[in-house]
């Protein structure tokens, strides 16, 4: 569930956090600023490009990412292709009416999810939360009472995913497994749920008695043991960035893409 790869040593790895959010926000404004699928589909693609060259992200992990988001994201694409009205008809089937219109409207909004996803995933894939959390706090001011919050979440999410197997093997192990039908599937999950929970409650509880034990929030500022990423190379890219997003939409509004 932590997308982070140490391991890796891509350009986007060396990036500091606050640049790369630069780059998020950017693509983010250009997604809705681009109304064809025809656009949409052509930054999907520089995304893809930039997550396996310059992200170091397989392929693979690409293909994995981007399923998840198709459960949802395919339904939605049929209900918006038979919704969305328009004027050149493509099929016609009793009151059902496929016109050209509605297929652009809803490839746009469908590779737009898809490219919002991915390079969000990319930017978890390529950032240390540690990083990230020094970076707001020493370069934002953000208060590091927050922050910290930010990274204790993130690294819950782990254990309860590791709790989770731990719960599931041991409802196995005592011949609860899933069971057949809706009813059983249903009460199944609530015991699954309601241990997750406790355990989570209790886990949260341990750590709120530790950071109090240490003294969490007595003082204004906090020092790190680790110096933060330098933002040279991240500075030029996000002013880049910037000027290119600011350049493609002014090009948008002048050709109505």
């Amino acid at each position: 569930m932590i997308a982070y790869q140490q391991q890796q040593t891509s350009q986007l790895h060396r990036i500091d956090p606050l640049s790369k959010l630069v780059l998020l926000f950017c693509i983010a404004w250009l997604t809705m600023r681009l109304h064809s699928s025809l656009g949409q589909a052509l930054l999907l693609f520089i995304v893809l490009l930039t997550a396996r060259w310059a992200g170091g992200m397989p392929w693979g992990r690409q293909a994995k990412a981007l399923a998840l988001l198709a459960g949802f994201a395919i339904p939605y694409f049929l209900v918006t292709l038979l919704t969305v009205p328009g004027e050149q008809v493509l099929l016609h089937w009793g009151p059902l009416r496929l016109t050209v219109e509605a297929l652009d409207t809803a490839g746009s909004v469908t590779i737009r999810m898809f490219t919002v996803f991915l390079s969000s995933y990319v930017f978890m894939f390529t950032t240390d939360p540690r990083d990230m959390v020094q970076s707001l706090t020493e370069r934002l001011r953000i208060p590091y009472r927050f922050a910290f919050g930010i990274s204790m979440a993130l690294s819950f999410l782990p254990l309860l995913e590791e709790e989770a197997r731990s719960i599931s093997a041991a409802h196995q192990v005592r011949g609860q497994g899933k069971p057949d039908g809706l009813h059983g599937r249903l009460e199944w999950w609530r015991i699954f749920a309601s241990a997750l929970i406790h355990n989570a409650v209790r886990r949260m509880q341990q750590t709120a008695g530790a950071m109090e034990a240490k003294g969490f929030g007595a003082y204004p500022d906090r020092t790190f043991l680790r110096e933060g990423m330098p933002m040279r190379k991240g500075l030029a890219l996000a002013v880049s960035a910037v000027m290119l997003t600011a350049g493609l939409c002014w090009y948008i509004y002048i050709v109505n893409l």
